[in-house]
């Protein structure tokens, strides 16, 4: 059948489809990481040539750990380029590993058939090295009909030429050795990967971009995915400087990962968010109350247990329609500053995937702060020194470990809560010798009172004495405590001798109390405190 020519010339009009192609990166290597309290987000930079038409981008050996639903692409290119979709293809350990032996053991190959040849020069060397050798020696035997080989006037150029021939050689015989020993090296380095993957194969991921480009050229994309296993934790270095009444503060990052890929050379973030917190707030079921009911026969009680177990096991088999299955693998807004902090690692750095600690400074600040003193006689005859200040920032400082130094000298640790901006803060800096402190039991004596109900009484009495050895007034709260009765027959009340104290039930404590003072340099403060306790007669306390 032949082809009308019109028709012929439009169909040679058209233009001809480029067909689909599957298309390796020119480069694909981690760009930024963004750690966050729970996972971690990576993103990739993809360096493509396109040609014009659908392709498929292939980008092999993810984490297999990879939190799929995560996984994001966008790109800039040639106009008219188009991203439909990304999906994931796992490739099983053995597989990977299959394709991974291939290579190493090509490469294996190629090394081991270059040491082998370096062996044979070596061994040539060596026989030319001996044939010099016994040329050495020709010039002075002597022939059979009595003659030398060699007269003497020529022995000075034979022994130049067999100098030189010994050195040249022994000059190439050191080269081949050390190319030698580089190859064994590298062969051995084979062996190990080559042991490493037969002993710890592994899954691993393929993520495909499927792209559409209406014309030919560079283009650049970006592929993003959270992973689980990484984190970071929060800790300070507090400097306490006592002349001068500051406190430096460094704020520290202290992250590890082991998410099955290791990060170099990346621009590096935390961040106070916590992506698998989920997203939907829990729900309440009914409160049932009910009257008590009378306790069930044995044999009833194991057929509604038997019941409520089937029931269990139904209501696990039935699908949850109550949240979103991916609910907690939804990507959080991190850049939204009003709800979480995010701090950016200068320049850029590496962390590998050994969950090793790996610390960065993340900023510093100074305060002015108030040195006070604190102190509980009853557990310890010390009082403790205290740098009080305002927390200014304008980011909330997360729980973690605080290292502190007083005066350059590192006093020890102490763990703090979550501190938000405009909050008091105190932090600890040890003992301060220049403050006495003493305890002192007065009265412990115990009887009876009433005439119609005989009570047991109990009565005792302390005396504590400060003694500020500064130059200087130092603020001082001392604290210590009232028994606190859990039955309505015990009575507890504080002596009416006592000094008032300035707080009770300090920070929710029951029976805690204080007392608070500028204690004046070389003068003491005593502080008198006591309580009484009554009972029923028969009855007895432990310690009273």
């Amino acid at each position: 059948m032949n082809t009308p020519p019109l028709l012929l010339c439009l169909l040679l009009a058209l233009p001809v489809a480029t067909p689909a192609a599957t298309l390796t990166p020119a480069r694909n290597a981690i760009d930024a990481v963004t750690v966050f309290l729970d996972r971690a987000e990576v993103t990739r930079l993809l360096d493509v040539e396109l040609p014009a038409g659908a392709h498929t981008i292939e980008v092999p050996g993810l984490p297999a750990q990879l939190i799929e639903p995560s996984l994001r692409a966008a790109g800039q290119g040639p106009q008219g380029l188009r991203i439909g979709s990304v999906e994931t293809r796992r490739l099983f350990g053995s597989e990977a590993a299959q394709e991974q032996e291939r290579t190493l053991r090509a490469e294996l190959q190629t090394l081991t058939e270059r040491k082998a040849q370096l062996e044979g020069k070596v061994q040539a060397l060596d026989t030319q090295a001996a044939f010099i050798q016994r040329l050495a020696t020709l010039p002075g035997e002597e022939q059979k009909e009595g003659n030398r080989l060699f007269t003497p006037e020529k022995w000075p150029a034979a022994w130049q030429a067999i100098g030189q021939g010994m050195a040249e050689t022994n000059a190439a015989r050191l080269t081949l050795q050390q190319e030698g020993r580089t190859l064994t090296r590298q062969i051995q380095q084979l062996e190990e990967r080559l042991r490493q993957i037969q002993t710890g194969r592994r899954d691993t991921l393929t993520a495909l971009l499927h792209i559409e480009s209406a014309s030919g050229g560079s283009a650049r994309f970006t592929l993003s995915y959270q992973l689980p296993n990484a984190t970071w934790s929060p800790s300070y270095d507090a400097q306490l400087a006592t002349e001068q009444g500051t406190l430096e503060l460094t704020q520290r990052a202290s992250v590890r990962q082991a998410s099955g890929e290791a990060w170099e050379g990346v621009a590096l973030s935390v961040s106070t968010a916590r992506p698998s917190a989920g997203v939907v707030m829990p729900s309440l079921t009914p409160w049932w109350i009910d009257f008590s009911r009378p306790p069930l026969p044995a044999a009833r009680m194991r057929l509604e247990k038997s019941q409520r177990a089937d029931e269990m096991i139904a209501g696990a088999m039935a699908p949850d329609t109550t949240l979103p299955a991916e609910a907690e693998e939804v990507v959080a807004a991190v850049q939204a500053t009003e709800f979480s902090v995010r701090y950016r690692i200068p320049g850029r750095v590496s962390v590998p995937a050994d969950n090793s600690r790996q610390r960065f400074v993340l900023g510093k600040q100074q305060f002015s702060s108030r040195l006070a003193a604190r102190a509980t006689p009853k557990r310890d005859p010390r009082a403790f020194l205290y740098a009080e200040f305002d927390y200014s920032g304008e980011s909330p400082l997360l729980a973690g470990s605080w290292q502190l130094q007083r005066d350059g000298i590192y006093v020890g640790t102490a763990e703090q809560a979550v501190v938000r901006p405009g909050e008091a803060m105190a932090l600890p800096f040890g003992p301060d010798e220049a403050i006495k402190v003493e305890h002192q039991l007065l009265k412990d004596e115990r009887g009876t009172q009433g005439l119609l109900k005989r009570e047991q009484r109990v009565e005792r009495r302390y005396r504590i004495t400060l003694t500020n050895g500064h130059q200087r007034a130092i603020p001082i709260t001392v604290y210590d405590q009232l028994p606190v009765a859990r039955n309505e027959t015990i009575n507890v009340a504080l002596s009416d001798d006592s000094t008032p104290p300035n707080a009770t039930n300090v920070d929710e404590r029951s029976g805690v109390i204080s007392w608070q003072q500028a204690l004046a340099p070389k003068k003491p403060w005593q502080i008198d405190f006591g309580y009484d306790i009554s009972f029923p007669r028969e009855k007895e306390i432990p310690g009273f």
